[in-house]
């Protein structure tokens, strides 16, 4: 009596356990989508970047009396005994995003993720990842004849706005309920202007091309203020062609800094010129301190010195180097030289106050 007993308990368990539905891995489709449009790609003042699309589908993709020729083509591909039709209430995307030096970035998760839609509808997703991201649309299908498609990735969360994405579907068999996920092997990216479409194959692992992000260089004006110098020390400094360091009031508060979008400048070497009221000296080595008078002259140059980097420490108005810019993160990014001035003696040097403007600029690499 017992083991009559075991023995049906263990044929309900295996009738409890075996109507389970699993999908099947997915696989890409050529003729999912005709093209892309609208596309769009912005980073944005908090560091946030907004991206939007529509990808424009094949026709007679879902079940119509012309639909064929991609049953047929279905059929073949996940190697079925019949064709089975795609829902018009599913619908897949996956994302992809890449590291400046365009190795994937695995760090993105759907978390990450914000006001993600595709035609209006939020995703269904059990899990954080980004690939196969699920929609569903029970009472009213998706339209047949594209996807619009918006999201916005959480600020900081890109330190390179290199982004590529592809849609796709799900066929069902009607009985089973087993899933055949299809994804188009076309996919779309953004051309460095963040305005138009560009080709994206999600199966290559060849990174889209980079949004080009403006730095957004700001400089703060500061007033240089020199201790007083001794005349007769200056002369003699500079006819021993040494120079005299011309100290400044408090040097720590007026430092030259650089405020910018790091992500702007990864990649690009920049040349940071001065150009100056009085103009240059005769050899044209130096700038020029001028007297409140007018008459009386004396030459100087700047040496923007980065903690002794002698790489980035720049020497102004002689030198046109090209520095690379810190760039350790994805935010805004500070850079700051501490100003070190050499005064020169002219033969109309003498006691008064002088002075000159500086008018900074910062070029791009071509």
């Amino acid at each position: 009596m017992n083991f009559k007993n075991k023995y049906l308990f263990a044929g309900l368990l295996l009738l409890i356990l075996s109507p389970t539905v699993t999908a099947a891995s997915a696989l890409y489709y050529n003729d999912h989508v005709k093209s892309y449009s609208n596309c769009s790609v912005k980073l944005l003042e908090d560091n946030s970047v907004d991206v939007s699309f529509q990808a424009n589908l094949a026709d007679n993709l879902f079940y119509t009396k012309d639909a064929g020729i991609h049953l047929d083509r279905w059929k073949k591909l996940f190697k079925l005994d019949r064709a089975i039709p795609l829902s018009r209430h599913n619908a897949l995307l996956s994302l992809y995003f890449y590291h400046a030096d365009g190795s994937p970035n695995t760090n993105i998760q759907l978390s990450d993720i914000n006001h993600l839609t595709l035609n209006g509808s939020s995703p269904k997703n059990a899990s954080n990842s980004i690939q196969e991201i699920r929609f569903e649309n029970g009472s009213i299908p998706f339209n047949m004849t594209h996807y619009s498609v918006s999201f916005n990735v959480s600020a900081n969360a890109l330190k390179s706005v290199r982004i590529g994405a592809t849609v796709g579907g799900i066929l069902i068999a009607h009985s089973t309920k087993q899933e055949y996920p299809l994804f188009s092997s076309t996919g779309v990216s953004f051309d460095p202007t963040g305005h138009q479409c560009a080709s994206f194959d999600p199966q290559s692992g060849i990174a889209p091309q980079a949004l080009k992000v403006d730095p957004k260089f700001h400089l703060v004006s500061a007033v240089w203020q020199l201790a007083s110098l001794d005349l007769d020390h200056l002369i003699k400094n500079t006819s021993e062609g040494q120079g005299l360091d011309a100290p400044m009031i408090s040097p720590q508060a007026n430092r030259f800094c650089i405020n910018y979008r790091a992500m702007g400048t990864q990649d690009t070497r920049y040349m940071i010129s001065a150009s100056n009221k009085n103009g240059l000296s005769t050899s044209t080595q130096h700038f020029q301190l001028i007297e409140e008078s007018g008459s009386n002259v004396i030459n100087y140059h700047v040496e923007l010195e980065d903690h002794g980097n002698s790489k980035t420490s720049i020497l102004l108005p002689k030198e046109r180097k090209f520095i690379q810019l810190k760039s350790s993160n994805g935010g805004m990014e500070q850079m700051c030289w501490s100003p070190r001035i050499l005064a020169y003696s002219t033969k109309t040097t003498d006691k008064g106050s002088y002075s000159d403007t500086l008018n900074f600029t910062i070029t791009p690499q071509s």
